[in-house]
């Protein structure tokens, strides 16, 4: 019993965690949230520049290859997404296609009985990548409902490779490596997850533009808050009826808003309010609570290429003002892979089945500050423990990993779009967070 008290901390960190939340959200709503749909497609094209680290790592019984890499990106970027968020069931799809240079440094090694090979390595060449995201939720009542979430990924890589180090040989003879070769390689990935929830984070965007615009234009009118959702829906009317292969005008909608403010509130409509109709186009927003749980599975190309198990997820988002919105998380996922190893019996070899299991949590708390209609920040911090479970038989010891991040989006026009995010990885070792930077620069245009 004595080996079971190192996973604890991590049990009891979560289940303390979803309960200082839930007590957070319990306090009254700033306003009614009487609009809970949002309806959007949007097809982006763009370029992005990034720089992160990552690390891959082969083990075998008789051999292990790492390597670590520092990457500078470019990519070329043709994305779409869909939004589909209902009262009985919310979707979103994301598809994207990405292509561009990419190079870097970092440390390679490859070590065997034959040989061990350590070397600095530095690298450039072309990435093509592509991904696909689809997650359905479908509601029973207004709190119960399934969850089902499939992603599919591939990389393809063609680069220069360039290795300075030595080998040390089985006799410890050391020689010194210098070579450059031109390698590709392919990388694909699937997983997978499906569950039981409760609770619902509801899109508050429509309301938010609805409260800002009657703030801003009509600063000595107090509206309430069914007025307030009135407008709303208005406002989600006219954009769910978009069509992004048509395109649509700001000139019809903003007619549509006009006549709804003269004939229900009696207000003369500001010339000006046309000049910020095209904004707001923000990601969802949300308002709301959920907890969901369920079994979930990985496949990579790479060892351990099979991996299950299981999670648990809870999510928190307050809508305080126009401007601010607070979000937290805390989840827990357990993973398990089983692998072919050599098993010696009394001088004689036997393939054996040998299981491989571990445990991480990830706790974010964040704020997004919205100072009009067109800009959002970002900025909060994720905390990351993990330990290896090793079939609760030898476990290791608690892996603690704390990733500070910022954001920044601006719609610099009706269509054109800068996004900017930045993290800074600080792990206590590599087993599951590859400690460094993370940033990425988007630039793009957005039809919708």
């Amino acid at each position: 019993m004595r080996k079971l008290n190192n996973v604890y901390p991590v049990i009891l960190l979560f289940l303390f965690s979803v309960l200082a939340f839930v007590g957070a959200n319990a306090q009254d709503d700033a306003i009614s949230n009487e609009v809970v749909s949002f309806k959007k497609s949007e097809l982006t094209t763009g370029f992005l520049l990034g720089i992160s680290k990552e690390t891959e790592e082969l083990l075998s019984d008789e051999s292990r290859f790492n390597e670590e890499r520092t990457l500078l990106n470019g990519k070329f970027r043709l994305a779409g997404n869909y939004w589909n968020l209902l009262d009985y069931k919310q979707e979103r799809l994301s598809v994207s296609f990405e292509t561009g240079p990419f190079g870097g440094y970092g440390d390679w090694v490859d070590s065997s009985n034959v040989e061990n090979i350590a070397a600095d390595q530095d690298f450039y060449g072309l990435r093509t990548s592509a991904n696909i995201d689809y997650l359905y939720r479908y509601y029973y009542d207004a709190k119960s409902y399934t969850v089902f979430d499939i992603n599919a990924w591939g990389r393809y890589d063609v680069f220069k490779q360039n290795l300075d180090g030595s080998s040390t040989d089985s006799l410890g003879v050391i020689s010194p490596v210098d070579e450059s070769t031109t390698k590709d390689r392919f990388r694909y990935g699937l997983s997978a997850k499906a569950g039981w929830g409760t609770g619902r984070l509801s899109p508050m965007n429509h309301l938010m533009t609805a409260h800002y615009l009657l703030e801003k234009y009509y600063p000595g009118r107090l509206f309430s808050d069914y007025e307030i959702a009135q407008f709303a829906q208005v406002i989600a009317n006219i954009k769910h009826n978009r069509n992004y292969k048509e395109g649509h005008s700001a000139e019809k909608e903003m007619a549509e808003v006009v006549d709804f403010i003269r004939s229900t509130f009696v207000l003369a409509s500001p010339e000006s309010m046309a000049a910020e109709w095209q904004y707001s186009e923000f990601e969802p927003r949300y308002q709301g609570s959920r907890f969901e749980i369920g079994p979930q599975f990985e496949y990579y190309n790479q060892e351990p290429d099979f991996l299950f198990g299981g999670y648990m997820q809870y999510d928190n988002a307050k809508y305080l003002n126009v401007k601010w919105n607070r979000n937290i998380s805390a989840g827990m996922v357990y993973n398990r892979y089983t692998k072919k190893d050599i098993e010696n019996n009394d001088g004689i070899l036997n393939n054996a089945n040998v299981s491989r299991d571990w445990a991480t949590a990830e706790i974010s708390l964040g704020w997004s500050y919205y100072p009009n209609l067109r800009t959002q920040f970002d900025f909060g911090m994720r905390y990351v423990p993990g330990i290896e479970l090793n079939n609760f038989d030898d476990m290791g010891s608690l892996s603690h990993n704390l990733i500070p991040y910022l954001g920044f989006y601006s719609q610099l026009s009706e269509k054109s779009r800068i996004k900017l995010d930045f993290a800074w990885r600080l792990a206590d070792g590599e087993q599951f967070v590859v400690p460094g930077p993370e940033f990425s620069l988007s630039i793009y245009r957005s039809k919708y």
